[in-house]
């Protein structure tokens, strides 16, 4: 059975984490790293809509958007990191720790990956407030990802706060 603590030392700890939720937590740097269109253009919005901006909107990319993906990524390389320390007990679940230095890393991600999920297929209001069905279907299979990384975020920030 999963449980989460909090150590002394404000580590988040994750114990008892079935082999297949690992693995979705592992999987969370493909959505936003896919090179979608559709992603790129949620994850790094044009800071103007008037085209007659666009000179803004040109130097957001070339001088604000490097800055922001390097950011992205490193908070992805870090929670890969975590992840890939997680630990197979004795039952066959793993263990992985989050410290506190990661934790922003891990909010990063998470969100991250839940808008690049969320504009590659589209989800609307309905289907994030559905149960999934078919887990053979990819964008289901994507539904249920969006769902736990949400479900995570939203305990992560309340233990931040």
């Amino acid at each position: 059975m999963a449980s989460v603590r909090i150590l002394d030392d404000g580590t988040v700890l994750f114990e008892g984490i079935a082999p297949q939720l690992l693995h979705i937590l592992s999987r969370m740097h493909e959505a936003a790293e896919s090179g979608d269109s559709e992603v790129e253009d949620r994850l790094f919005p044009s800071p103007v809509s008037v085209t007659s901006e666009d000179h803004i909107a040109e130097d957001w990319k070339a001088f604000v958007e490097p800055d922001l993906q390097s950011g992205f990524l490193s908070a992805r390389e870090a929670v890969a990191a975590d992840l890939r320390g997680a630990d197979k007990t004795k039952g066959g679940d793993f263990a992985f720790r989050i410290p506190p230095k990661h934790l922003d890393h891990w909010l990063s991600a998470l969100t991250q990956s839940r808008l690049a999920l969320n504009a590659i297929h589209h989800f609307t209001e309905d289907d994030m407030n559905r149960s999934t069905a078919d887990l053979d279907d990819p964008r289901e299979f994507a539904l249920m990802q969006s769902g736990i990384y949400g479900s995570m975020l939203e305990w992560l920030i309340s233990i931040v706060e």
